[in-house]
């Protein structure tokens, strides 16, 4: 999907290797102001993002600005919840701070979303309690808080 010109939203390629260095990238800027949350050391990050592609490639979308990764969400369409069951899990969304407010991130989201929509009626993540701006992006998308475990909330929107 292309939002305009320059900015590309897709499926990660199959060569993760050709496109790690932008994603730790990506997600090292997204999390500057959020650390608490987020991996801090390189081969943390890396080993974190080569995790999230494993656990469900098909799930891993990009977006690129002349083709360069300045965003990406990676889901999983076979997630297990304790109390939901069988889930489509967000497990990670990330977009480089000097790119965010551009509709990329909407734009990213809604692609994981439908792609978890085919395979699920509940879809859930969790997000830093502290994260009050992608709690209010999530509630926008109509998740709703049902728990909490110190200091990360769980959110599920239900279709």
């Amino acid at each position: 999907m292309l939002i305009n010109a320059n900015i590309k939203i897709s499926k990660l390629s199959k060569n993760l290797k050709e496109y790690l260095e932008d994603l730790i990238k990506t997600y090292e800027s997204a999390y500057s102001s959020l650390r608490k949350y987020a991996y801090t050391k390189r081969a943390d990050i890396k080993r974190y993002i080569k995790w999230l592609y494993k656990t469900d490639p098909e799930g891993f979308i990009i977006a690129e600005v002349n083709f360069r990764i300045v965003g990406f969400i990676a889901v999983c369409k076979d997630w297990w919840d304790k109390d939901f069951g069988k889930v489509g899990e967000i497990h990670e969304f990330a977009v480089r701070e000097d790119f965010q407010g551009m509709g990329i991130g909407s734009s990213l989201f809604k692609e994981g979303i439908e792609y978890l929509k085919k395979t699920n009626k509940i879809i859930g993540l969790w997000v830093g309690e502290e994260n009050e701006k992608a709690i209010r992006f999530y509630k926008k998308w109509g998740f709703k808080t049902v728990g909490e475990i110190f200091p990360w909330i769980r959110m599920i929107k239900i279709f």
